[in-house]
């Protein structure tokens, strides 16, 4: 199912390349030059503040410093974008990184949870923004009526997701159904222990009012990376409004959590920049080159990151089988 969407959605995006005109497109990139790789160190800024929410959810957690949760987000974000898996594959990488850094797995795992669902209520909040901008600087009905429907079927499901984390406890809901369809096998008991994951969500939903605080650092990546747009298309050469830049990211990033099952969100990305660039009187050369920037940045700060990851993964193996071949006697 992944792989079947992500081959249309790359089938897509090459349809839309090859119809816009991939000479001018290219040109547009090459104008750029080297400016791109300024999209590299400024993507930090939207990723830090994601971190500032995340930290907070650890709850003073010693071992999850600023720094290493800073390289396992950039982790999580890439193993979401460049390879094949639904958008919470770098989740699960995620709190096991957190793990094998000596975070209780109970506390990752929940603490990534809350974060994925405030993400979701922050999204919710910078969609509605876009849907403002739409009526007051735009007025095109048709998107408006789209947007709006999202929403109102959105919030409903999201209160719902709340619900059962608060009242029935997601794990253990998550940890019979693949005991279900796993013929026994409880692959969950390797992130900890759905009860005290249960448990650690409903104390962190407990704080109530105190969730502002990452909310509201969640907010501010968001807008940190409506800004990121707008710096994208000032590289680029052909600057925009910034609420034109807020529109782009809003209802970008929207369509891309809905759109979780396609990898990377490849050809629903470039979709989206056209049909909501269109709408803000962007071309749609000029939209797909946007998005062709973007990809850049996500590939050639992805690969590395990966490779991090990935020599991490390695060295821990490594020491794992040393371990193993080593006699208690002389372990000892």
């Amino acid at each position: 199912m992944i792989y079947a969407s992500g081959l249309l959605g790359l089938v897509l995006a090459l349809v839309l390349v090859l119809h816009e005109g991939a000479r001018g497109i290219l040109q547009i990139l090459a104008h750029s030059g080297w400016a791109l790789l300024w999209l590299l160190p400024f993507h930090f800024l939207p990723l830090g503040l994601d971190v500032l929410s995340w930290k907070w959810l650890l709850r003073g957690e010693d071992r999850a410093g600023f720094w290493y949760l800073l390289w396992v987000a950039a982790v999580r974000e890439s193993v979401n974008g460049l390879l094949p898996v639904a958008r919470v594959g770098g989740e699960v990488v995620g709190a096991r990184l957190l793990a094998r850094h000596g975070v209780p797995g109970y506390l990752g795992g929940a603490s990534i949870m809350v974060e994925i669902t405030l993400t979701l209520v922050s999204q919710f909040l910078f969609t509605l923004l876009g849907l403002v901008i739409l009526v007051y600087a735009i007025s095109d009905h048709a998107m408006e009526l789209a947007v709006f429907l999202a929403l109102a079927f959105m919030a409903p499901v999201l209160l719902g997701f709340l619900w059962v984390q608060h009242r029935w406890g997601f794990f253990q809901i998550l940890q019979r159904l693949m005991k279900m369809l796993l013929g026994g096998k409880d692959l969950l008991l390797r992130l900890g222990n759905p009860a005290l994951l249960d448990a650690e969500i409903r104390t962190l939903y407990g704080q109530r009012w105190a969730l502002l605080s990452p909310v509201f650092w969640q907010c501010m990546g968001l807008l940190a990376g409506a800004l990121e747009v707008w710096f994208t298309f000032w590289i680029l050469g052909h600057p925009i409004p910034l609420w034109a830049a807020v529109l782009m990211e809003s209802l970008g990033q929207a369509l891309r959590s809905a759109a979780f099952l396609v990898p990377g969100g490849i050809g629903i990305q470039e979709g989206g920049f056209v049909l909501f660039g269109a709408a803000a009187g962007i071309s749609p050369d000029l939209a797909l080159a946007f998005s062709l920037a973007r990809r850049f940045r996500e590939l050639v700060l992805g690969g590395p990151v990966l490779l991090s990851w990935q020599a991490l993964e390695g060295h821990y193996l490594h020491r794992k089988w040393r371990q193993a071949q080593t006699p208690k006697g002389e372990a000892s």
